[in-house]
């Protein structure tokens, strides 16, 4: 499997301006590219595709100086990135969705560059970089497998260093422990024992400070050096609300991985739910989609299995007997006229995920199998479902 590995790279000021002038150039390249697709498009109606251009590379490189300065494999990688954006708007608009053209790359939105195969070396902390120079790499952890490729991204003032690497593989002895998980604004998450775990509300605790940044931001003369040092400013608190709520997602999603064999949450549609403009704020800093793929991928790694339920009718329906009990936003009890249930409405909620993923697991198990993959599916699935309706049972008649 291909795992990614971030570090921030300590550079000097000579190698500062190489990476910058490099970013500028391939930025350069890139709307460059993508003109040139643009006007023989409207101007002759001829498509122009990567081989095309990277075959124009040699000749422009006679020409300009600049582009002869940065690695061969980084300036095809550029013209790649022109292919795949061209790719994702076709087969958008053949889908029938609402397609946006590729667009022109300001300097604020072009912010990384990629050695897709060689011109780079690791050599303990030092990174060595083609045309570029060595800078020390701030290795917080080990780099693990085969590096593949080997991307520059600029994040404000810092710089960073990405591995994309191939690795093996590390799966976790089995628990025999299954959990449901049940996503929310009052409480992050509530699993079937009725356990939560509170939001971080990273967002909300630095959205003050950010406002004032911003504010200030806006009294100054845009493109001033002022200006300039107010916007890092604000760029600086946005990175740390964003280092803030990755840090927390990352430990929790370790943590449900490592003590659980199998995973069920819902599969939401975050999209439609962030249209609710007295709801998008706080859905957004929850980050439910992101914590979400993490458990996808480290169970991917860990050997165990992570499954997404539908979520239609998982707060409205009991979890006791099944009765529909519909109740808004605001009614955060269920209560269940027809069996006398009552319980948290995301406990519930966490209950009718722990059912729902429960009838999954037989189809999962014999999709594992045709494949000729291992899994712990099989071996926990009958352990951890006794397990899972003693507990479910025991818990029903704790509410009754």
């Amino acid at each position: 499997m291909k795992k990614a590995f971030k570090y921030e790279l300590k550079v000097s000021q000579a190698v500062e301006q190489k990476l910058q002038s490099t970013l500028d150039t391939c930025r350069e390249l890139y709307n460059a590219a993508l003109e040139e697709r643009r006007s023989a498009y409207k101007v002759a109606g001829i498509s122009t595709n990567y081989t095309d251009q990277a075959n124009q590379l040699p000749e422009i490189k006679q020409i300009r100086p600049e582009i002869a300065a940065v690695h061969s494999q980084v300036l095809q990688n550029v013209l790649k990135r022109v292919q795949f954006a061209f790719d994702g708007f076709f087969r958008r608009v053949k889908a029938g969705i609402c397609a946006g053209y590729p667009r022109f790359k300001s300097k604020d939105r072009y912010d990384s560059f990629t050695y897709p195969q060689g011109g780079w070396r690791l050599e303990g902390d030092k990174l060595w970089l083609s045309k570029i120079g060595s800078m020390k790499v701030r290795l917080s952890r080990p780099v693990e497998g085969i590096i593949k490729t080997v991307t520059i991204k600029r994040e404000g003032s810092h710089w960073f260093v990405i591995f994309a690497c191939e690795v093996e593989p590390q799966p976790l002895p089995a628990t025999g422990e299954v959990k449901a998980i049940d996503v929310g604004l009052e409480y992050f998450i509530t699993d079937q024992r009725g356990e939560v775990r509170e939001p971080p509300e990273c967002f909300r605790e630095s959205e003050d400070k950010l406002a004032k940044a911003q504010r200030q931001m806006s009294r100054k003369k845009k493109g001033s050096g002022h200006w300039k040092q107010a916007r890092e400013k604000v760029a600086r608190i946005h990175r740390k609300i964003a280092n803030q709520r990755r840090d927390f997602l990352h430990k929790l999603s370790t943590a449900i991985i490592r003590e659980n064999d199998i995973i069920f949450f819902e599969l939401l549609n975050i999209a439609g739910m962030v249209r609710n403009h007295h709801l998008a704020k706080s859905i957004s800093d929850a980050a439910w989609g992101m914590f979400t793929g993490m458990l996808i991928y480290k169970a991917e790694e860990a050997g165990r299995v992570a499954l997404n339920v539908n979520p239609n009718g998982t707060s409205q329906e009991c979890s006791g007997c099944g009765e529909r009990v519909p109740k808004g936003l605001s009614t955060r009890w269920h209560n269940c006229p027809r069996c006398g249930l009552s319980l948290s409405r995301d406990h519930n909620a966490a209950l009718n995920i722990l059912a729902r993923g429960m009838k999954l697991l037989p189809a999962v198990g014999q999709t594992v199998a045709a494949r000729g993959g291992s899994t712990v599916v099989e071996p926990v699935k009958r352990e951890s479902a006794l397990r899972c309706e003693e507990s479910l049972h025991s818990l029903l008649l704790t509410h009754s």
